[in-house]
């Protein structure tokens, strides 16, 4: 039996996190598919509130097996995006399962913690400039995660002038290559909020 999953996002980027969720699910023994939809491309989207997007796809889709959600710490931190998603749950579909995937502060973080991938996708993967990425047991401390993101995937590229311009226009398409191929068992899964991921999602298989 295949389960059917919807996945929220905070940002279109973020979407390849999809792929990651239904593996992840897979090795734990449950078959899912896991879709995001894609609400910036209908006539009338909802809004952007977890219970807006939750009411819509009941209506167009019938309640799924399985609800993800992801949203970025950001300054309001774990705890309050945890409040938020079980608020708006509660509100529209109590009791569906729900696993909320939460990085402090953004995704970014998460994606800092493998310089070998942001060396590869940023074109020189034998490259050994120092990234000035900080240790991994401080990645969920930094303020701004985006901006060191953007900084190293511009020094492992080794571009300057115009060049440098170019390639960091370039930041959404690099940003979505390292969420798509994120090694889930490589540096991130040190880091605590992965591991809250990890530890959620089996709880909730578990118990469906």
């Amino acid at each position: 039996m295949i389960r059917r999953a919807i996945l929220f996002t905070d940002g279109t980027s973020d979407r390849p996190l999809a792929a990651h969720l239904e593996a992840m699910c897979i090795e734990r023994g449950v078959r899912v598919n896991v879709t995001a939809p894609e609400f910036e491309r209908l006539p009338e989207p909802p809004g952007l509130r977890i219970s807006d997007r939750l009411e819509f796809v009941l209506r167009g889709e019938g309640q799924p097996d399985l609800l993800f959600v992801h949203r970025d710490a950001e300054k309001d931190g774990a705890q309050a995006r945890l409040a938020e998603i079980e608020h708006a749950v509660q509100q529209v579909a109590e009791g569906l399962p729900t696993v909320p995937v939460i990085p402090v502060r953004m995704t970014e973080a998460w994606l800092l913690a493998d310089q070998q991938l942001i060396r590869q996708v940023a074109g020189r993967p034998g490259s050994t400039d120092d990234l000035e990425i900080p240790d991994l047991h401080r990645l969920e401390s930094i303020s701004d995660p985006k901006d060191v993101l953007q900084r190293a995937l511009a020094i492992a590229s080794g571009t300057s002038g115009r060049h440098r311009e170019k390639f960091d226009r370039r930041f959404s398409s690099h940003r979505r290559l390292l969420v798509e191929r994120l090694d889930r068992s490589g540096p991130v899964s040190q880091l605590p909020r992965w591991q809250a991921l990890e530890s959620d999602l089996e709880g909730v298989l578990g118990s469906m």
